[in-house]
């Protein structure tokens, strides 16, 4: 049965108190075991929160007319929605906290969809989702979070089993905020003035799928291990993700990706970081590392694409056990210095951006170059010691499956790389 709110004495004119009719409706439709509630193009103005607390309602769909023409605005300081909505549809309407103070949703949902809504004026939280209340099979699909002051989505571990599709979020605080799992975090927006674009505090069996990550002042994409956790498998996947222009908060200081174990006892694992386009265009913007993972086990990285300066200092750090890290491209270029044994006064001018320099031993005289398994990277060699005799492979051909470079005594080069970051010796 579909109840028009206006039926029970609702306006929409903006200036009229509709609270009390908009729940006398959803008070009949509770009575008939379900229903929904219409709200036709208009702004109503509500004194209180559309919920029930923890009571709540189910099999309830709040609907709005048109493309969301039907405007929810508060006048005090509440959520517009809040309380327990199980087995129920939030759908096509604007919801607008009005700057009092309040998220735009307070909710624990449990079966339950919030879907094609814009939420405006919030304070804290857009969407603040199972704070007191175990939900699952949950969809956060379709909306667009104005960008204000706060989180734009945040979950608890009481929100498990759930989908966090086709939203375009803007916030200040992290667009979102995830705890636990299974969630699946797929093809939104995630823009604004953000601290981070995906937030993980501790989580279970999420995939991070195709989504667009911008303008992040850390890092883009942030995992923490619960500080109170001995040890933690997480089966995290984080793949084909745009992830641009972040860092902005202290270019060069953050990485894209950051994993973060509690220290080098207390560890986590099961992360694969796949198939990730990782760039800055923008003036500001600037990553320390295209992935950061610090003490973390069984790590696969594995046919990303950081270009266009996706990283200030390498493409990877990766510290841990069973890491694979292969297939991986790069545009940056970073200089190494190689210089054989010197003898007498000799003394060699550094030649200009180079960030990297390397004394081989006496005698040494081949440098594996700096690359990892199935790692794409392209060199070029400059001779800067004015010694005639180099000894190089040629450009890309493997000796024994590793680019190398032969040195005579007495000769220094400059190697730059597009991007690779591991030098051997």
């Amino acid at each position: 049965m579909v109840i028009d709110v206006t039926s029970h004495g609702a306006t929409g004119d903006g200036i009229t108190d509709d609270h009390a009719a908009i729940m006398s409706a959803i008070g009949q439709a509770v009575d008939l075991g379900g229903g929904t509630v219409y709200f036709p193009a208009g702004e109503y103005a509500m004194s209180g929160s559309i919920g029930n607390g923890a009571q709540g309602f189910a099999h309830i769909r709040l609907v709005g007319a048109g493309e969301r023409a039907a405007r929810l605005r508060v006048t005090s300081n509440v959520p517009p929605i809040s309380g327990s909505w199980v087995e129920s549809r939030i759908e096509n309407l604007k919801i607008d906290a009005n700057f009092h103070g309040a998220p735009g949703f307070d909710v624990d949902l449990d079966k339950s969809y919030v879907r094609h809504c814009w939420v405006a004026g919030w304070t804290d939280y857009g969407l603040r989702v199972n704070t007191n209340a175990v939900g699952l099979l949950n969809w956060i699909d379709d909306n667009f979070i104005e960008q204000c002051s706060g989180y734009g989505v945040f979950t608890t571990y009481r929100f498990y089993d759930s989908w966090i599709v086709n939203n375009n979020i803007g916030s200040t605080g992290p667009n979102l905020s995830v705890e636990a799992g299974p969630v699946r975090i797929i093809a939104n927006h995630l823009d604004g003035a953000p601290q981070h674009n995906i937030e993980l505090r501790g989580n279970k069996q999420l995939t991070i799928i195709g989504n667009i990550c911008e303008g992040a002042r850390k890092e883009a994409i942030i995992f923490t291990m619960p500080a109170w956790l001995e040890a933690d498998d997480e089966q995290v996947a984080i793949v084909g993700n745009n992830i641009t222009n972040g860092g902005k908060g202290a270019p060069g200081e953050y990485p894209a990706i950051g994993i973060y174990s509690v220290d080098t006892d207390r560890r986590t694992k099961g992360f694969n970081i796949t198939g990730n386009f990782i760039a800055n265009t923008d003036e500001g913007a600037g990553w320390s590392y295209a992935v950061d993972a610090r003490h973390v086990d069984d790590l696969a990285i594995a046919g990303n694409q950081w270009d266009n300066n996706g990283y200030s200092v390498a493409a990877v750090r990766a510290e841990g056990r069973n890491v694979g890290i292969a297939g991986n491209t790069s545009g940056n270029r970073v200089t190494h210095r190689v210089v054989t044994t010197l003898t007498g006064d000799g003394e060699l001018e550094a030649s200009a951006g180079a960030e990297y320099v390397h004394f081989l031993a006496a005698g040494a005289s081949v440098v594996t170059l700096p690359t990892a398994v199935g790692n794409t990277c392209r060199y070029t060699v400059k001779n800067i010691s004015g010694a005639d005799a180099i000894l190089v492979a040629q450009q890309g051909q493997a000796i024994d499956g590793e680019p190398q470079l032969m040195l005579a005594d007495r000769v220094a080069v400059d190697v730059i790389s597009d991007g690779a970051n591991w030098w051997s010796t």
